[in-house]
């Protein structure tokens, strides 16, 4: 369930397990939409994920230096949310994107693909090439959303 408060948009970031790509790119995401004041915000999960773990160590570490806290975070399964509310579907890989729109029923035109690799059990620079990968992505989508 996406919270009831004054944003009205919601998107969606999709990996496999929503422990390291996924949580990061909401929260670098979700900083980025509030510091610039606008009315969309991130959600994510993973479309193999066990819902309610915690994110990876190291994508904890490496978006904490950014100033990004993904600590809180835990992990979701699709159906965790109402995805007919979510307005896009951000896929890291386009095996995400095949079984959004090809066993879900997402249209087509409602995901995207990032084409971002796993650093799952890389080292710590491994996350962080990930990490400012994702930033550049949130970048250019914060922009679209200012628009």
């Amino acid at each position: 369930m996406m919270p009831k408060d004054k944003i009205t948009r919601y998107i969606a970031f999709v990996c496999t397990g929503n422990t390291c790509r996924s949580p990061m790119a909401e929260g670098i995401f979700n900083k980025r939409a509030e510091e610039k004041g606008l009315d969309v915000r991130a959600v994510s999960f993973g479309l193999a994920a066990v819902p309610g773990l915690t994110p990876s160590d190291k994508a904890v570490e490496v978006c904490r230096e950014i100033g990004v806290d993904i600590s809180g975070h835990r992990t979701h399964f699709i159906y965790d949310f109402q995805i007919g509310e979510l307005e896009k579907f951000y896929c890291m890989s386009l095996g995400h994107m095949t079984i959004l729109t090809q066993s879900v029923g997402i249209p087509e035109d409602k995901v995207v693909l990032l084409g971002v690799v796993d650093p799952y059990g890389g080292t710590l620079d491994t996350y962080r090439m990930c990490r400012d990968v994702l930033a550049g992505c949130v970048e250019e989508l914060i922009a679209s959303y200012e628009d």
